[in-house]
């Protein structure tokens, strides 16, 4: 008897039809591998209406005594010129009184025309600017510092006005004008040791210490903060 031809063939399991499929799977990832590239991961991002921000680090903001330090400063080179203009007052009673204006009729014409020539002179103006600006820069640089800081800037601060006054007198008389020895002289008996210019160094010295105070009083609180 013959065997029935059905019987002869066996069929595919399931384990051999998983392999086949495998193997054609491998086969084409490795022939076109752009295909079948792994999904990048997305780096989540916050959008507020249509502008995309992603999230940053506050920044935070040191307060600073300066804004008000520089407005004391300011003041007290308001108070250096009405001193200056009233130590120029003094000066010029003092002239007509024992000097040079003793026979003048009227001591108040006197008084008010040598006072307002000086007001003119850079001597006055360009030492009030300077006094000013020195010390504003010393309350910018000091802003929260301690009062003792002010006292030992406050000497800096009066040798660049002292400094100043002398360079504006030179400038006054136009010394480039004048020789070596005349300008010396001049330095020397004119204006060094003017009573006009020497004032500049008292009010120089002492307006910074007592502003100076006001200032690191306004600035206890920054410094307590720090």
């Amino acid at each position: 008897m013959s065997e029935n031809p059905t019987e002869s063939v066996s069929e595919p399991t399931s384990e051999h039809t998983s392999e086949h499929t495998s193997e054609h799977v491998s086969e084409a990832v490795s022939e076109h591998p752009e295909f079948f590239k792994a999904p990048k991961e997305e780096t989540p991002i916050l959008v507020v209406g249509e502008a995309i921000t992603t999230d940053a680090p506050a920044v935070i903001r040191v307060p600073t005594n300066r804004g008000v330090a520089a407005l004391i400063a300011v003041a007290g080179g308001a108070l250096f010129s009405l001193l200056y203009i009233a130590a120029a007052v003094l000066y010029n009673w003092a002239s007509w009184s024992y000097g040079s204006g003793a026979g003048s009729n009227s001591a108040a014409d006197f008084i008010q025309s040598h006072t307002v020539a000086f007001l003119a002179t850079p001597v006055f103006w360009l030492t009030t600017i300077a006094f000013t600006v020195y010390f504003v820069l010393l309350a910018l640089i000091l802003h929260k510092g301690l009062w003792r800081s002010y006292v030992l800037g406050g000497l800096i601060v009066a040798i660049l006005t002292y400094a100043t006054a002398i360079g504006a007198g030179l400038f006054t008389v136009h010394a480039w004008t004048l020789t070596f020895g005349e300008a010396a002289n001049f330095l020397w008996r004119g204006i060094a040791f003017n009573p006009l210019v020497l004032v500049t160094v008292v009010l120089a010295r002492e307006i910074p210490i007592w502003f100076g105070g006001w200032i690191a009083l306004t600035g206890k609180k920054f410094r307590d903060n720090s």
